[in-house]
Formats: C-alpha cells, structure tokens, sequence
C-alpha cells in the first residue's frame, strides 16, 4: 500500500485535521509567549491598557535586581539537586522493582501514586513532616525548624518534588530495563561479571535513551518550579527558597506585571538554551553507546 504525499489537492485536508491541536498551540502557547515578550517592553500593571512603552528598562532592572539574582541561583541550585537525587533514586527503585519480588505491583503503584497528587497536597503533607514538632523531628530526637532555617530550607522542598516524581522517573527506567535483554547479563555473568560490573559496563550505558528523557524533564521542569515552593515557603525565609516562577507571582502582586513578563521571557531563554544543551550532550552519549 503506497503511503499518501502531502500534495496541494490534499493540503487543506490535512490542514483540517491538524485544525484543534494548532489552535490549542496558538491559544495556550504561542500567544502567551508573544504578549509576554511584548509587555516585558511596558509598564503594564495587569488592569489597566493605558501603558507605556519603556523598552529594555525591565531587563537592565531585572539584571541588577539583587532577589531577581538570587531567585535564579535557587532555581539553578534547585534543578540540579532535584535532577541527581530524582535519577540516582529512581535508578535505585526501578531496578529493585524490575526484579521477581512479591508484590511488586502494588510496590509500583505506591512509588507512582505521589506524582497523582496535587503539589499542593504534596506541599502540605511534607510540611506536616518538617514542623518543629512534626513527624522528622520526632525521628531524629531534634527541634529543628526545618522550613524556617536558610540553611535547610530549600534542600527541604528539593526532598518534597523529588519524593513527587520519583516514581515517574522510575516507570522510564522500568521500561528501559525491560528491554535489555536477560542473554547479556547472563553471558556477562558466565564470564565472571559481579552485580556491580553488569550494572557499571551494561545496564547502565544502556538506560542511555531513558537517561536522556528523564534527565532532560526533571532538569527542564525543575527550572520552572512554583507550586510546590509556594506552597511550602513562599519564598521565605529571607529569600532563601525564592525561586524565578515565585518571585514572577511576587511581581505580578505588585502590579509590576511588564516587569514580570521580562523575567518570565528570560527563564524561558534560560530554559530553552539548557535544554538543547542537554538534550545534545545526553544525544551524543547514547550515539556513541549505540
């Protein structure tokens, strides 16, 4: 059966097919990131249409602004730490359930369940977990205000999203297991492979293509984090957990919405010049495994 080509008779056709998910693009993508680009050039305060034009004034405020600088180190600190402890863990907990233990089904459901919840709900339960008198302190034999120390704070809600999604890195990893295929390991075992060299010289070079997805997410999301830390902190104590999307919130509060635009317009250049980074290097790495 020859495979139709994309020809003018059948152009509109195919146009017409494509019609919702274009539009859904163009509503929830396109026009969102085009107004933001251009009220980053404003003085618009959210409600009223009588704005000015003030051109880069946003940017060069927003590059010596002190919390916006410090918002951005969190965010960078923050991605990073949630991007290794989500992967180490979730390499951990995907090989141990890719393994012939009972129950192991209802195992994986519990490690997937948290990333159904709302981050709000994650939010309120680890700070249940992190109150002076709550459920930590009490395991450790402390009195430590976890989420109001600068020192702990951030590292606090880094735990709380990786606890989150955990499991959905995990189920990338579970895939990835599934197909490598059981002759390898079992010839590596004959030659005297141990545990760990099977898992350093094969499995793990082979988790390259659920490696680069899952890095890639974790690294990319975490850039954009909000809910969770708003819930949590809010950005305190002292602007330790202020990340980019809370203090964007914090501006647009204030009715500095062209100035949030030009912060929001700079996170996403930050997070599409990383991205294909890393999209590249992780690209590059599974081309010279495979």
């Amino acid at each position: 059966m020859k495979k139709k080509r994309l020809t003018y008779s059948n152009f509109y056709f195919y146009l017409l097919l494509l019609a919702p998910i274009l539009a859904v693009y163009i509503l929830f993508f396109v026009i969102p990131v085009v107004s933001s680009m251009f009220f980053s050039l404003t003085n618009f305060n959210g409600i009223s249409l009588k704005f000015k034009w003030v051109g880069f004034n946003n940017y060069d405020v927003a590059f010596h602004d002190k919390v916006f600088k410090k918002a951005m180190v969190n965010t960078f600190l923050f991605a990073l730490g949630a991007t290794v402890l989500q992967n180490l863990f979730a390499i951990v907990f995907a090989m141990a359930l890719n393994t012939k233990i009972k129950s192991r089904n209802f195992l994986r459901m519990l490690l997937f369940a948290p990333c159904m919840l709302s981050p709000v709900v994650v939010a309120f339960i680890w700070q249940f977990i992190y109150m002076p008198d709550g459920m930590l302190n009490h395991l450790l034999g402390t009195d430590i205000t976890w989420l109001g120390n600068r020192k702990t704070a951030l590292s606090c809600v880094v735990i709380a999203h990786v606890w989150m999604w955990i499991g959905y890195s995990s189920t990338i990893y579970m895939s990835n297991l599934q197909s490598i295929s059981t002759d390898i390991l079992e010839a590596a075992a004959i030659d005297g492979a141990g545990p760990w060299q099977k898992f350093g010289s094969i499995i793990l070079p082979m988790l390259a293509p659920a490696t680069t997805i899952n890095v890639t997410l974790a690294f990319t999301q975490s850039l954009k984090v909000f809910d969770i830390v708003y819930a949590m902190t809010g950005g305190g104590p002292l602007n330790s957990t202020e990340t980019v999307g809370t203090y964007v919130v914090a501006n647009m509060n204030r009715g500095l919405h062209g100035y949030a635009s030009a912060q929001t317009v700079l996170l996403t250049i930050v997070i599409v010049l990383f991205g294909q980074v890393l999209i590249g290097v992780l690209k590059k790495r599974e081309e010279a495994i495979y």
